[in-house]
């Protein structure tokens, strides 16, 4: 799918999620999305609500053409962050732990959350990398282009893929070290730690272990 085909559906599913355009009940994406966002308003508007924009700006991303630009990896991680979804990711965690969490609490916590997504999206590419490989050579010119911080990292080292996928396996695992810091930082600081923010910062823990679990065996990747 090109950029402004997948643009020009993204956002008709925006306004479905929204609830200012009813569905037409005879394609299953338009009643599926907006009856699950009514449904997932019913359980709790608040956090339902501080879902829509991560989910918007998610799915913008996916055809935003920067990401046929890319050729640095500071320059991949940042777009990484809106591509992969974290923001999306931890909104999705605190509505489904039931965590209100204050403005303030998730600034206090962002540079954990940055982190997280740093080491989400690259153990992600790692293993996709063979999938995204074979796609961007049958696939759309667009909507198959290669972005990944392997072929990334490959270009500005001079290394081979294999090369990179292991430096960038270093990297994830001091990624999990700093984590550990930053939450152990965070919890004896002055400005308190409440029951609710640590399990947020739990849930991160989780996100990154589970999200390489899942990665290591789905037929999504290893099915070339």
């Amino acid at each position: 799918m090109s950029f402004e085909a997948g643009s020009s559906y993204n956002e008709r599913l925006i306004l479905l999620s929204k609830g200012e355009s009813l569905p037409d009940r005879s394609v299953p994406v338009e009643w599926i999305t907006y009856d699950l966002w009514n449904d997932m308003r019913t359980c709790d508007e608040v956090l339902a609500n501080e879902i829509l924009e991560p989910v918007f700006t998610f799915m913008r991303a996916q055809t935003d053409k920067t990401r046929l630009q890319i050729k640095e990896l500071g320059h991949y991680l940042k777009y990484r962050e809106k591509d992969v979804g974290k923001a999306l990711l931890s909104a999705l965690m605190r509505f489904s732990m039931s965590l209100h969490l204050s403005p303030e609490d998730l600034s206090s916590v962002e540079d954990i959350e940055l982190n997280c997504s740093k080491h989400i999206s690259v153990v992600n590419d790692i293993y996709s990398w063979e999938k995204e490989l074979k796609a961007s050579q049958i696939g759309h010119k667009e909507g198959s282009a290669l972005c990944s911080s392997v072929s990334v990292l490959t270009s500005e080292t001079s290394l081979d893929y294999s090369a990179s996928k292991r430096i960038l396996w270093i990297m994830c695992r001091e990624w999990e070290l700093l984590h550990s810091k930053l939450v152990t930082s965070r919890i004896s600081s002055a400005a308190g730690c409440g029951s609710d923010l640590q399990a947020f910062m739990k849930g991160l823990e989780y996100q990154m272990s589970g999200n390489e679990a899942w990665s290591s065996i789905t037929p999504r990747y290893h099915s070339i």
